[in-house]
């Protein structure tokens, strides 16, 4: 027969289960004391003693204060009173033990507060996951609904619409569609403020939320126009953020606040602060989140019209981008890195990077990407005097993005074959050109200043004024108008487009 297994004592017993707590192994533990893994099993498991030295030792290596090398496990310490016989005094061996089990509840006291914060982590992004995945379920059948009153009368009579998950979606969706629906967005980001008053939980909570809610609504009118209306809601915004900061149950970031009202200030042409608060959120914000902050900071810095600054911001971002693994904002990164060098007339490491464009639009599959690349080979092929393999290709570009109604790349498209068809004796070529930019702009609701612009450069060119210096100067003009007109949503960028410079 085998030698019976042995009762481990108090102490080998509470070791081991701390040792088995925090994931470390026998092999480690040998090493670290040199002995044989062996040996720490038999200590550890009651076949060989365990004696105080040792268990200091081996509480020492756990990274746990090793003058309490009795205090050990927390739920042993009321097994002792327990196992008492009600009445009788204890024995000296009972004794020791009490003494051991009482002590080992005090470092149980100790791990509890070493572990706690990890368990807190992982329940708030068990609850957190689970709370979104219920709002990306709930979020597109209230938007189903028809009308704006009976999506609010499904938020105030439901309570699944009651969440703080489903102010996030909302506002999220507001963001979305900011580009090209800013009406829409303006609508939903209002809602998602009508939602906050829904949400259970104290008042600092709502307030958080109210706050997060009211950038996306100036987010929204930015991006309509309305920046009377946008730092209004800012002003609200962080008065409401700020009531709500002893919470810490919502899992939003401040750096992202920093980052809306950063793109109001570069629209409003008050680019230094737009810049200091970008660098403070760069300052506060997860590693995840600095690659789409330095994006923001590179178009600020493109509007402004340093270009040379705008690419170091652009280099600075890109191990960030790559590390969070997501490829339309890649792809937005070398895009807008070969802009600005071909811009600076850097020919040679532009050529270098369009190679890399080229491969991580393929990467994605999409036929607009593909296009946007087109177009930038032909910029290209017209700096290094390839003529007619740019005109045709800037033809090509420019019916694809009229035929999708897609007015600030048509226009851009169109402005830069309108430079051509000028420098090389076609003006016109530029007339039918101009009406076709014309009706695209007419029929979406862009930038005032961006339509302006344009439609002084079509008169020009029914004149047939039009020079290719004017074309650029349009194109400048429309270019930062159209520069970022939304930033990435959270908790993933979605997909926007990438013209000359994108957020």
């Amino acid at each position: 027969m085998g030698r019976r297994q042995p009762k481990p004592t108090p102490l080998s017993e509470a070791v081991r289960r701390l040792k088995q707590e925090l994931k470390r192994e026998d092999t480690e533990i040998g090493l670290a004391l040199g002995v044989s893994d062996k040996v720490v099993n038999n200590k550890l498991t009651g076949w060989q003693t365990l004696d105080r030295e040792e268990a200091e030792a081996i509480l020492e290596f756990l990274g746990l204060p090793p003058a309490g090398a009795l205090e050990v496990s927390l739920f042993y310490g009321s097994w002792v009173e327990a196992a008492k016989p009600p009445g009788q005094p204890l024995t000296p061996e009972q004794e020791d033990e009490r003494s051991c089990l009482r002590a080992a509840g005090l470092h149980g006291i100790h791990v509890a507060k070493e572990v706690l914060p990890v368990l807190e982590r992982e329940v708030k992004a068990k609850r957190i996951a689970r709370d979104r995945s219920r709002a990306a379920e709930r979020g597109p059948l209230l938007l189903n609904l028809a009308t704006v009153q009976e999506r609010k009368n499904r938020i105030e009579g439901a309570e699944d619409y009651q969440t703080w998950a489903i102010v996030e979606w909302l506002a999220n969706a507001s963001v979305r569609d900011a580009a090209d629906k800013p009406a829409r967005a303006v609508e939903l980001a209002e809602l998602a403020l009508f939602a906050v008053r829904f949400v259970p939980g104290p008042d600092c909570r709502r307030a958080r939320l109210e706050g997060w809610a009211d950038f996306h609504l100036a987010n929204a009118l930015r991006v309509k126009n309305d920046h009377d209306g946008a730092d209004a809601a800012v002003e609200r915004g962080w008065v409401s953020w700020r009531a709500g900061a002893e919470d810490d149950f919502l899992p939003f970031e401040e750096g992202r606040l920093l980052e809306f009202e950063a793109s109001l200030r570069r629209d409003e042409r008050r680019f230094d602060e737009a810049l200091d608060l970008l660098a403070r959120a760069l300052d506060i914000s997860p590693e995840e989140n600095k690659g789409r902050i330095l994006l923001i900071k590179a178009a600020t810095l493109a509007v402004k019209g340093d270009v040379e600054a705008a690419v170091a911001a652009l280099w600075q971002a890109r191990p960030y981008v790559e590390k969070c693994g997501v490829p339309r904002d890649f792809l937005i990164l070398l895009f807008n890195l070969t802009d600005s060098v071909l811009r600076l007339g850097r020919l040679p490491e532009a050529a270098d990077l369009l190679s890399d464009v080229r491969d991580a639009a393929i990467a994605l599959g999409n036929e607009l990407d593909f296009h946007r690349t087109v177009w930038l080979q032909a910029r290209l092929d017209a700096a290094l005097g390839k003529i007619p393999v740019a005109i045709a290709a800037l033809e090509q570009v420019f019916g694809v993005f009229v035929a999708l109604g897609l007015p600030y790349d048509a226009a851009l498209a169109g402005l830069d074959l309108a430079a051509l068809y000028l420098q090389h004796g076609r003006p016109r070529d530029v007339v039918p050109l101009a009406l076709q930019m014309e009706e695209v702009f007419r029929a979406k609701k862009v930038d005032r200043e961006a339509m302006a612009a344009l439609l002084l450069f079509c008169a020009a060119a029914r004149r047939e004024e039009a020079t290719a210096e004017l074309a650029r100067q349009t194109a400048d003009v429309i270019e930062k108008a159209r520069v970022g007109q939304t930033i990435p949503p959270l908790p993933v960028a979605e997909e926007r487009g990438a013209g000359r410079a994108a957020d």
